[in-house]
């Protein structure tokens, strides 16, 4: 199989690295503005500037370009995709519209995180109209080597978007206060550093593979008048959760704002 990846940015790149790395596909053609930039080599893998050009040669395209580059991309690949699986990875853009720009072709909707880089990303995917089983099947096997997929209806895309797709960011920053917070209290940054992400990778393994509620493993590591107990009171008057719930929301929002330019602009 040889896969097209239009848009070698940080999303698209990691994407494609993973693509080459995989016995499922044959080859794949990565492009992008400035190909001397690009960090992928090898016998599997092309990167060039000419996005028509590669989506000839491909049997699957994945589109990772930003919402705003959408109708530009779509225009200069639209007569030479019918009948092909394409794979959006754009923010916003609804099935229905790639549908209406690329006619002839069979769309999926995915939505992967920067985690992709290695091999640990959430892949949250919708199919479109034209979409058949076999093309699931292929899009679950494409997904699946850079981590882990989850199917979702359409309308939830711009929510996982903004919880999954933008969470790398949320999670560093989290990571970032941790780390001051450790400088505060006299630890070296390295070992804050390495304290703070092991912390969070083992409580995410500990809720995944324990499929404990994350309520219950608070109340575990909370007793009374004890250190945990004191932290947790001055993050809840910090608003932590709320905080969290309305950043969710604002990046939600966002990308149907994004949508309906897209529709706008026809």
């Amino acid at each position: 199989m040889k896969v097209a990846v239009i848009g070698g940015g940080k999303i698209g790149e990691a994407v494609a690295s993973r693509l080459v790395s995989s016995d499922f596909v044959d080859f794949v053609t990565v492009t992008r503005r400035t190909v001397g930039k690009a960090q992928l080599k090898g016998k599997k893998v092309k990167v060039t500037d000419d996005n028509e050009s590669a989506a000839t040669a491909s049997d699957v395209i994945i589109l990772s370009v930003k919402p705003g580059d959408a109708h530009t991309v779509l225009r200069q690949i639209g007569h030479v995709v019918e009948g092909k699986l394409v794979i959006s990875l754009m923010a916003a853009i609804t099935a229905r519209n790639i549908e209406r720009a690329l006619p002839g072709a069979r769309v999926v909707r995915a939505m992967p995180n920067i985690a992709a880089l290695v091999g640990e990303a959430i892949t949250a995917y919708s199919e479109g109209s034209t979409a058949t089983r076999h093309d699931i099947a292929t899009v679950e096997s494409l997904l699946s080597t850079f981590g882990e997929t989850i199917h979702v209806t359409e309308q939830m895309m711009d929510a996982v978007t903004a919880l999954s797709g933008s969470g790398p960011a949320y999670i560093a920053l989290l990571i970032e206060s941790m780390v001051s917070a450790g400088l505060k209290v006299g630890l070296p940054r390295d070992t804050a550093f390495q304290l703070a992400t092991k912390t969070l990778t083992g409580t995410a393994g500990l809720l995944r593979d324990r499929m404990m509620h994350p309520a219950e493993l608070r109340d575990a590591v909370t007793t009374p008048a004890g250190t945990t107990i004191a932290g947790i009171y001055e993050l809840e008057k910090g608003s932590v959760r709320t905080a969290m719930m309305n950043a969710v929301e604002a990046a939600t929002l966002a990308a149907r704002k994004i949508s309906k330019e897209f529709e706008e602009k026809g």
